[in-house]
């Protein structure tokens, strides 16, 4: 599938805590991520209001990986929350083709000032069978479900799983599904959520296969967060070279 850009910019939304299913209990999310230590949250202003900024996940004690959307608005000492901890970014490094306002290359590195005790890294995901696998995403952005869309944001940490439907270059895409086709814990990442992860539990290890990046909403006739919509992460095994190198 091929897409134009600069069209997808004005026609699909950044990928925004979780979308939900509406008929399962929302409590079933919240237990779900409970135990997870490998995500942190972005924090910056608004209007003097502090809101979340976007999600990330640390790939090594100090180095977090997100998308290259959110480090655009990330700031040397810049607040980090890991549980109930905060810590300040010491390093930003986007994809170098990397452009504002567009798509391709959607991925960053964040340097945290000190390391993170008591957390878990995850690896990164090196081959391309990614296809009909079930992911977990996870972050504390707006929810809501995907029979009504976003409903607002309390700072909660909730986690979701979908599975990947079509792989392509640098990305890895799901679709969000509803009634007797969708998992049990079916669900896409809200605003909030850009840069957090899709992860993998194999052989006892948690394994980064995505960074949250964009949604195509053209299915939902441009509602975000809705059933039918298409998520959109940037593919790790495609960038994992690179990443290697820009954490050296």
């Amino acid at each position: 599938m091929k897409w134009s850009f600069l069209i997808l910019f004005v026609l699909s939304f950044p990928s925004s805590a979780i979308i939900m299913r509406h008929d399962v209990d929302e409590s079933k999310y919240l237990e779900f991520a409970k135990d997870n230590k490998s995500i942190v949250t972005f924090y910056g202003n608004y209007k003097d209001k502090e809101i979340v900024e976007g999600t990330g996940a640390l790939i090594a004690e100090d180095w977090v990986i997100t998308a290259a959307h959110v480090a655009n608005y990330l700031l040397i000492d810049g607040k980090v929350r890991f549980k109930d901890s905060y810590y300040k970014i010491k390093k930003v490094v986007k994809h170098p083709d990397w452009k504002d306002k567009q798509f391709p290359n959607d991925i960053a590195l964040v340097q945290l000032q000190s390391t993170v005790p008591n957390s878990e890294t995850v690896a990164l995901y090196d081959k391309e069978d990614e296809l009909h696998k079930t992911l977990t995403f996870i972050g504390r952005g707006d929810f809501g479900t995907g029979e009504v869309g976003v409903v607002g944001a309390d700072d909660c940490l909730r986690a979701a799983q979908n599975v990947v439907t079509e792989t392509s270059g640098q990305w890895v895409r799901f679709k969000f599904d509803s009634g007797k086709g969708s998992l049990a814990l079916e669900g896409i990442s809200g605003p909030g959520d850009s840069g957090g992860p899709a992860l993998l539990k194999m052989n006892d290890r948690l394994y980064i296969v995505g960074v949250s990046s964009w949604q195509n909403a053209e299915p939902t006739e441009w509602q975000e967060a809705k059933y039918g919509v298409i998520e959109n992460y940037s593919r790790i095994s495609y960038f994992k070279n690179w990443i290697e190198k820009a954490m050296e």
